[in-house]
């Protein structure tokens, strides 16, 4: 069996959610933040949608569904922290 291509999601109250990307190399490099947003979105409540949510890699904002997780330095087990932008522009 193949290797499986993880982060790690630290969410709001600590908890920590462990994201299966894809099973080869050449797929992860191909990842993009939508990809990203989309299978973190599966696995949180139906009222979170991806328009409120921002990830944090490191101390960049993860910007540009397109962009290649890779050109953020992202790779098997890095650890991505999800905020959640509330109405009026804060975010907890």
């Amino acid at each position: 069996m193949g290797k499986i291509y993880q982060v790690t999601v630290h969410g709001l109250r600590g908890e920590k959610m462990m994201i299966d990307l894809c099973n080869t190399e050449e797929q992860m490099r191909s990842m993009t933040v939508l990809q990203l947003k989309e299978k973190i979105e599966q696995r949180l409540p139906v009222s979170a949608g991806g328009e409120v949510l921002r990830l944090i890699f490191t101390d960049k904002m993860l910007d540009g569904d397109s962009t290649l997780l890779s050109s953020y330095g992202i790779q098997h087990l890095s650890v991505i922290q999800m905020v959640v932008k509330v109405p009026g522009g804060l975010s907890v």
